[in-house]
């Protein structure tokens, strides 16, 4: 997300409405954006149809009065904190401060946020009524100056592993967050720019900052940055790889948003231009304006659940294949510092059982052949010298059919 040109920090986002809705449906999204068409102030949350910019429903707006906030831990309402004169401090709205980037959890549907000015991690309970959330008294990013314009969370995504990602306008801290019942936020630390990247460095302001990032189907992220540069991120290495410069936009198109529609295609909003958005093809990189008629809102960051390249056969969607829950299964520690997991059976399975560690690709890097009678742990080795980063624990049955997986983190 990228804010700094003639315009105040700004932030919007679509996401799809539901994980239920259709692929026809896919194009009603959710935005972090302003009340009225043109401004700059993003603020509220709204209903939209992003093909044709229709609003279609109201979700937050900056002018109610009185809202409910939650912890993000306990569940429970966050109230003022009184002083010891009894005046109760005022807790901060959803998007006071403005958003520079948002992600959807397809899986748990909803949208996570960073607030600028405040390092605090958000997210908005889309189920039903739509509640919200904070990670109260907690650090977002491990940085100190929140006025400093590089340490500004502008990009952000859920990955193909089902955890999300969010990355610093400087690049210098790609943070991690898991989207469970416990959530893990982790600083990964810097991006480091490839060795063919030349002068478009993923660190420098005038190729690499603001804009957005997008997820495929095979682990990557891509961060679009603000300057219409793409760059291929890994996240086991941190290592960016600058891939191309979107071409066929306007002079004063800054690509802020991101996000992948229905057909694979790319489709990115500028923060400077209330003109239209515009699909690009991630072949050719070339994009072609999408026909809205009329003005449509200012949108400087874009989020739904779609992979890029999901159709791809190289592609493996990891989020695509379900955590299956067994309450008669269960492994620790998560995430894992050692060389092993223990994969924990209460005693209601017996049997054969094959535990296997998988990557994000799908392919299988170790595995071991458990036999099952009555209440144990059964530790599984982790290959010496793994990556850090997401893979997944699957436990099979005798007859081949997976009776367990879940997401395991290599730290």
């Amino acid at each position: 997300m990228r804010y700094s040109f003639t315009l105040p920090a700004m932030a919007a986002c679509l996401l799809s409405a539901n994980t239920q809705l259709s692929a026809q449906q896919l194009t009603t999204a959710y935005a972090i954006t302003s009340t009225e068409k043109g401004n700059f102030n993003w603020t509220d949350v709204k209903q939209i149809d992003f093909t044709t910019g229709t609003v279609t429903r109201s979700i937050f707006d900056s002018k109610q009065a009185s809202f409910t906030v939650y912890n993000a831990r306990t569940g429970k309402e966050i109230k003022p904190v009184t002083n010891a004169n009894g005046v109760a401090a005022n807790i901060s709205a959803p998007v006071a401060s403005l958003s520079a980037a948002c992600a959807y959890d397809q899986r748990h549907n909803r949208l996570y946020y960073a607030p600028l000015f405040m390092n605090q991690l958000r997210y908005i309970d889309l189920n039903n009524q739509p509640k919200i959330y904070y990670f109260e008294n907690e650090n977002f990013t491990p940085v100190a100056d929140l006025n400093n314009e590089a340490n500004h969370i502008t990009r952000m995504v859920i990955a193909a592993d089902g955890d999300g990602y969010a990355l610093s306008n400087d690049a210098n801290h790609l943070i991690r967050f898991t989207t469970g019942r416990k959530p893990v936020i982790t600083d990964l630390g810097a991006l480091q720019d490839d060795a063919g990247n030349g002068e478009r460095s993923i660190h420098a302001k005038t190729t690499g900052w603001g804009g957005d990032m997008i997820a495929d189907a095979a682990g990557n992220l891509y961060v679009i940055s603000a300057y219409r540069q793409v760059f291929k991120v890994n996240i086991q290495s941190k290592l960016a790889a600058w891939v191309a410069e979107i071409q066929g936009l306007p002079a004063s198109f800054t690509t802020n948003g991101a996000v992948v529609d229905n057909d694979g295609n790319l489709i990115v909003s500028s923060a400077n231009t209330a003109e239209g958005y515009y699909k690009v093809d991630m072949h050719s990189w070339q994009a072609t304006r999408i026909d809205i008629k009329g003005t449509v809102f200012n949108a400087s960051d874009l989020a739904n659940g779609n992979l890029a390249f999901a159709n791809d056969k190289s592609s493996i969607a990891l989020i695509n294949r379900a955590v299956i829950r067994n309450d008669k299964i269960s492994m620790y520690p998560n995430p894992v510092a050692n060389s092993w997991v223990n994969v924990n059976f209460n005693g209601k399975e017996s049997g054969r059982f094959t535990i296997q560690l998988v990557d994000l690709g799908g392919k299988v890097i170790s595995e071991k052949i458990a036999m099952v009678n009555g209440a144990q742990n059964v530790p599984a080795f982790l290959t010496t010298g793994l990556a850090k980063g997401p893979y997944m624990i699957k436990v099979l049955s005798n007859s081949k059919k997976a009776v367990f997986t879940d997401k395991l983190i290599v730290e």
